[in-house]
């Protein structure tokens, strides 16, 4: 369908190709990535130069041999234009401005194609989420404008509603979170305990706070299913996404789990890709959805005090 704008994220959304087509999303500003040996290469929402196994297996050796950077405001601006030339309007999305500077490019480039398309608006939105919750935000949106949503409408819309997606789930290793600035640093809990499965919910800014540590997946899932059926809104209508990396099998398991014991409307698998992933690493399986309002995570904590208190 031919919509009067565009919508875009950026690269650490994590959408697929297939949800990005399935949602009509117009598409995603790139990345770089730096890969061991100081090889520059585009970062995209794809598995290009590597494979997923591949590619964690290599970050879990080599903590230190990646790192990323965004694209330039000058890239996001000549990609925007691709739409803006053509009378479309645009809705832009970022990163949390807590962990990355993609916010404020956008706002440049913004400023500087307000000045040569004075007829077209730019509206970017701070998603204060990354990787799947950035992705389900801009999901949302999809949805919005084939409802029939103006660009305004739905920006004001996604602005009431993006301090309510939450996260929730095991982590393995909680290395990469932490020195990558997407964790709470007061609550960063560092270093590997075997067995031990760190859960954590979203703060405002969309840094990750553990709010609970379990031993064992049985017990994290179980308490993941307790958490989600707490704070879960309108459930019926939703769709879930359970986001993995190297725990396919773990990340199967709880996407059962949820389709039989919290039953909302869809329940995907993704992948994390490269962006997003060497600030991530290896042994994430958690899910994303719309909840209650999020503020200091207090709530989210004395919920989940009660719920381990009883695994």
């Amino acid at each position: 369908m031919s919509y009067s704008y565009a919508i875009i994220g950026d690269v650490t959304c994590d959408l697929s190709k297939e949800l990005r087509e399935r949602f009509e999303v117009d598409g995603y500003i790139k990345g770089h990535i730096t890969i061991p040996g100081g090889k520059e290469l585009d970062a995209k929402l794809e598995w290009d130069f590597t494979d997923p196994k591949a590619f964690y297996s290599s970050l879990k050796t080599m903590k230190v041999g990646y790192s990323t950077a965004p694209a330039s405001a000058e890239e996001i601006a000549a990609y925007w234009e691709t739409f803006l030339s053509k009378g479309k309007d645009v809705l832009a999305l970022s990163i949390s401005s807590a962990m990355s500077v993609t916010y404020n490019l956008m706002t440049n480039a913004q400023k500087a194609l307000e000045t040569k398309y004075p007829e077209r608006k730019i509206i970017v939105i701070d998603s204060r989420k990354y990787s799947v919750a950035f992705g389900l935000l801009i999901i949302k949106a999809c949805e919005l404008r084939a409802q029939g949503q103006t660009i305004e409408e739905n920006a004001e819309k996604l602005e009431t509603i993006k301090n309510t997606i939450h996260q929730m789930g095991a982590i393995d290793d909680l290395f990469f979170i932490a020195s990558k600035g997407r964790m709470s640093h007061s609550k960063a809990f560092l270093g590997t305990l075997v067995g031990i499965k760190p859960m954590g919910d979203f703060d405002s800014d969309g840094l990750v706070t553990v709010i609970a540590k379990v031993k064992g997946y049985e017990k994290a899932f179980k308490a993941t299913i307790e958490y989600i059926k707490k704070t879960i809104v309108d459930p019926e209508n939703q769709l879930i996404i359970v986001a993995q990396t190297m725990r396919e099998k773990q990340a199967d398991i709880l996407a059962e789990m949820i389709r039989d014991q919290v039953r909302p409307k869809e329940v995907v698998l993704s992948d994390i890709y490269p962006a997003t992933g060497v600030n991530v690493g290896p042994g994430l399986a958690v899910a994303y959805y719309f909840g209650t309002p999020i503020t200091d995570l207090s709530h989210e904590t004395a919920i989940m005090k009660l719920i381990t208190e009883t695994l």
